[in-house]
């Protein structure tokens, strides 16, 4: 009986005994294959680093070649960027394209053959569609970062035949095919008091409230006061601001009205500009004085012609919907070859917004000009234009105006081919008349 309780406790104790050793056996299995699969994994990770370190210095290496070429600078910070790609993100581009169709409303004496429109700037041509202008503007502005830019203007189609001073009424030529470049300089920002923007080129003239470039502008027409203005000039200007409301602009160029890239007069033009911007308004005071090529009887060079152009423009915006201008001009020529003579202009426009995409645009005009001065007849003329436009989309925009002319001291012009007795096309006498009434439909986009 002993021996047999002797054996069960054996074979118990024999159990719980193996089954530890089993256990024991399995745990150290495992160990080793985890010990192999982290040896394993630190090869894999050597391996890894090896090639980072690899690349990284393959980077460095590219990085110091194009440092070396200039293309990136040591300072920045932002990667390896294209200089090509610096430059272009200075580059502001725009501009406006537009299209027109006016009608001149004629009596039944005149004929469409010489009924012009008189005394339009950029709509001479009565009863056409016209392409106005394909204006691409590039600027790259100077900064304190970067005190080195340039600006560039180019124009296409009627604005650029008119601006270019080609005939073009009756002449049969496709003038909407000329270009021109309408302002081009280069520019230095000089690190002198408040900052000096000097531009050397072909500069736009700083007078006058108005310019060729439609969507700045309220009406479609430039008015009659637009007229007795330069519009660019070849030259050099500086300008900085004295204070943070008063700011200064001079320059010196070739011509008073003619941007030539020659000076024929052997002379020079000057202006000057001084201009104070409040809260809601602005005002301008300039004046031009110097050689004028245009004269009929100036064409020698030592010929002593000038004229000067004194210019004040007054801005408001007595709110949000509602803006006006103001401006007076006194033109006036002189000189050993040329007669003393004046022109004095005033013309008044302001628009109101009506809605959010519609607004309506007023514009009054008076000009008076001697004899002397325009060299024929006295002239004496009104204008009164209405605008209407109303915005398609964010970027594109139609108008419509209706312009009425009236001459008040009628001596020997009239809305007939600019003179009393012109003949039509059959040789029979025209009408002569002191008014005309145009009507101008315009769409433009800008970008």
């Amino acid at each position: 009986m002993r021996s047999n309780m002797i054996t069960v406790v054996a074979v118990v104790a024999g159990i719980f005994l193996a089954a530890p050793m089993a256990v024991a056996t399995d745990v150290q299995e495992q160990l080793r294959l985890m010990e192999q699969r982290m040896t394993e994994m630190e090869d894999r990770l050597q391996a890894t680093s090896d090639e980072l370190n690899t690349a990284k210095t393959t980077v460095q290496e590219q990085q110091s070649l194009l440092t070396d070429a200039g293309f990136i600078n040591d300072d920045d910070d932002r990667g390896v960027r294209s200089g090509v790609g610096n430059f272009l993100k200075e580059i502001d581009i725009s501009g406006v394209a537009a299209a027109s169709y006016n009608y001149r409303f004629l009596d039944s004496g005149d004929d469409q053959s010489v009924g012009g429109n008189s005394f339009y700037f950029r709509h001479p041509d009565s009863n056409t569609f016209a392409l106005d202008q394909i204006w691409m503007i590039i600027d790259k502005p100077v900064t304190e970062e970067s005190r080195a830019g340039f600006h560039a203007e180019y124009v296409y189609g009627k604005t650029a035949n008119s601006q270019g001073g080609t005939s073009t009424q009756g002449s049969g030529t496709d003038y909407d095919q000329s270009g021109l470049l309408y302002t081009g300089y280069v520019s230095y920002l000089a690190p002198i008091g408040n900052g000096v923007q000097i531009d050397a080129g072909k500069l736009a003239t700083p007078l006058g409230a108005e310019v060729l470039q439609t969507n700045q502008n309220f009406n479609i027409t430039q008015g009659l006061v637009f007229g007795l203005q330069p519009v660019t000039h070849v030259g050099i200007q500086a300008a900085t601001a004295l204070t943070d409301n008063l700011g200064l602009t001079v320059g010196v160029v070739n011509d008073v009205y003619t941007a030539n890239n020659f000076d024929t007069e052997y002379g020079k033009a000057y202006y000057a500009q001084l201009s104070l911007a409040g809260d809601m308004f602005g005002l301008n005071v300039g004046a031009i004085v110097g050689t004028d090529s245009t004269i009929a009887d100036c064409a020698d060079a030592d010929d002593d012609c000038y004229t000067s152009v004194f210019d004040v423009v007054l801005t408001m915006d007595p709110t949000d919907s509602l803006s006006l201008w103001i401006n007076f001009d006194w033109a006036r020529t002189f000189g050993d070859r040329t007669a003393d003579g004046d022109a004095y202009g005033i013309a008044a426009a302001g628009r109101v917004a009506l809605t959010d995409n519609t607004g309506l645009a007023l514009r009054y005009e008076y000009i008076r000009a001697t004899q002397s001065y325009t060299g024929g007849p006295l002239a004496e003329i009104q204008s009164l234009t209405g605008t209407i436009d109303h915005s398609l989309t964010d970027d594109l925009k139609i108008r419509f105006e209706a312009r009425w002319d009236h001459i008040l001291d009628n001596e020997l012009i009239a809305f007939v081919n600019g003179q009393n007795g012109a003949n039509n096309s059959s040789g029979a006498s025209l009408s002569s008349r002191d008014s005309q009434v145009v009507g101008l439909a315009e769409i433009y986009y800008e970008f």
